[in-house]
């Protein structure tokens, strides 16, 4: 990862806790595809009650994963907010009590919901998106045999290509013919059943 970008590693299960709410998940997700936004806009988007938001939003903050943005106000009513700079991770390594574990599998268990979810909502609106986009979307399932370090190798070679795309692109605005793009990849061992 680059200097210019920090990292925030969690590892106190209390703030992990407040991804492990689905609407916070969403709202921070939403703040770090979009950019900046009200509590309002991303209200309506979620289709969700604005206090309620407000209040995520508010636990979000307490966290550290998202910030006020006063300057961007029009009056003393509107409120802005965006995602803390830089990127977050969590390993499970670093949940041993059963009270952190259980927070880890939550917050993961409603991200791979999440990703999933956002996905079927694509592939029930394929025919919406322009060919270039239909020619451009990809999915792939590849069976391979390695070594945890081999697989840990192969995650980090992707991560750091996801990695130098997203530091290269983080500020350019969505248009006509560029869009938030979602990537996510899972890379696990399994067991013959």
């Amino acid at each position: 990862m680059s200097d210019s970008v920090p990292q925030r590693r969690i590892t106190d299960p209390r703030v992990l806790n407040g991804l492990a709410q689905p609407v916070r998940q969403r709202l921070y997700r939403l703040l770090c595809q979009f950019g900046p936004a009200t509590g309002g806009t991303l209200a309506k988007r979620l289709g969700a009650d604005p206090g309620q938001v407000s209040y995520h939003l508010r636990e979000l903050a307490r966290n550290g994963f998202v910030e006020d943005v006063p300057e961007l106000a029009r009056d003393r009513r509107e409120r802005w907010w965006r995602a803390s700079p830089g990127s977050t991770t969590w390993s499970f390594l670093d949940f041993t009590d059963p009270e952190a574990r259980a927070v880890a599998n939550l917050a993961k268990a409603q991200m791979v919901i999440d990703e999933f979810e956002r996905l079927r909502h694509f592939e029930q609106s394929r025919e919406t998106w322009s060919e270039d986009w239909r020619r451009a979307v990809m999915s792939s399932e590849s069976f391979l045999r390695l070594t945890p370090g081999e697989l840990a190798s192969l995650t980090g070679e992707l991560l750091a290509v996801l990695t130098r795309w997203s530091e290269a692109t983080r500020d350019r605005p969505i248009e006509e013919d560029r869009s938030a793009v979602s990537v996510f990849f899972h890379a696990f061992p399994e067991r013959d059943a």
